[in-house]
């Protein structure tokens, strides 16, 4: 935020920052499904807006939904501190993600 782009200045748009502007999203480091929704850019806008992106969020639904009813007790297994995330431009995520599932 804050910079000023030129004619002719080159510019790289992240989808891994998306939804992580503190002045618009409280805790935007913080997975929150009870967040409530936002007009976030992942899946794009206008006519450029996602097909898939109610079958996306369905299934993100239902995924957590059932781990979360297979495995009550799910931990993380490591500190917080611990985690890593990977070197990307493109992708924002862990390299792995250890839990404890009794």
């Amino acid at each position: 935020m804050g910079q000023q782009v030129e004619k002719g200045d080159h510019i790289i748009v992240s989808l891994a920052s998306a939804d992580h502007d503190p002045e618009v999203f409280a805790n935007p480091g913080t997975l929150d499904i009870t967040r409530e929704k936002s007009s976030h850019l992942a899946f794009g806008k206008g006519i450029h807006y996602c097909l898939g992106a109610p079958l996306a969020r369905l299934e993100g639904e239902i995924a957590i939904q059932v781990l979360l009813q297979e495995y009550p007790n799910l931990t993380l297994a490591a500190e917080l501190s611990e985690l890593e995330w990977r070197q990307s431009l493109i992708i924002r995520g862990l390299k792995q993600l250890p839990v404890k599932l009794f």
